[in-house]
């Protein structure tokens, strides 16, 4: 995306964006006239919700995680959840940094941690990013497979350049195959276990944060009927997500191919 007729440098921005992906008018207009930082990145949408139903309802979560913690962070100039969709990146930076991490490299988030220990990584504060879900629930799993790997299979280039960020992810990962155990554990636990007022106050709250995190996401569609949808079908669609992680470990990709994931 550039801004100038010059061939690059410290005037022309890049925008990145998947085949599916597209961001609006104000998105750009912000990188065009206000944007100072050397890279940054806004928040995402959904589009083409629902040709998926599952998928789609999943995605949302990734709704939630973008606004909980891409504002946060790349409003300090410490970026965290960086995704290849829509990061914006001055020409003579990229050309500085470049993207040649592997196909199972994690090369969104090493180009903004990347950026963050040379220069500055920031928020686009304005406009959004809009994304697909995958159409299948084969494409899904392939999808969150590679994500997966992408973490651990990089040479440890992530962990070296931020340690803190590294750990994040694996506890990400662990405390989501752990919330699924606890799922299924809770109604025996129930039956079986005789829980004091904090037990109790602390379980509810656990829960009522888990519906709310869900909702976040769903809110950001401005449409009761998703709202309602995801309500109902939480629990499974968490299980639908969590089971990406064992299904990761289980059937571990090839990692000199690039698997194809139909978005669209």
């Amino acid at each position: 995306m550039r801004w100038d007729t010059e061939g690059g440098g410290k005037k022309t921005y890049i925008c990145h964006l998947d085949d599916d992906s597209v961001v609006d008018k104000p998105y750009l207009m912000y990188v065009k006239y206000y944007l100072r930082a050397e890279g940054a990145q806004g928040c995402i949408r959904l589009r083409a919700f629902g040709r998926h139903l599952f998928s789609s309802l999943s995605d949302l979560i990734r709704i939630s995680n973008c606004e909980a913690w891409c504002k946060f962070c790349n409003s300090r100039g410490t970026p965290m959840f960086v995704h290849g969709e829509g990061i914006v990146i001055r020409a003579d930076v990229e050309y500085d940094i470049g993207w040649d991490y592997g196909t199972y490299g994690a090369e969104d988030l090493l180009m903004g941690l990347n950026i963050s220990k040379k220069y500055h990584f920031s928020l686009i504060p304005i406009g959004n990013i809009y994304i697909a879900p995958p159409t299948s629930t084969k494409d899904y799993f392939k999808q969150r497979r590679r994500w997966f790997w992408s973490i651990l299979n990089n040479d440890g280039k992530i962990r070296k350049l931020s340690p803190s960020t590294y750990l994040f992810y694996i506890y990400m990962y662990i405390n989501g195959v752990l919330g699924l155990i606890m799922l299924l554990a809770f109604p025996f636990i129930l039956m079986f276990t005789e829980f004091s007022g904090l037990m109790i106050a602390v379980s509810v709250l656990n829960v009522a944060s888990f519906y709310a995190y869900y909702q976040f996401g769903a809110s950001y569609m401005h449409s009761l009927p998703v709202s309602v949808l995801m309500f109902i079908l939480q629990v499974p669609v968490a299980f639908y997500d969590g089971l990406t992680t064992i299904y990761a470990l289980v059937k571990r990709p090839d990692f000199t191919t690039f698997e194809t994931i139909k978005k669209v």
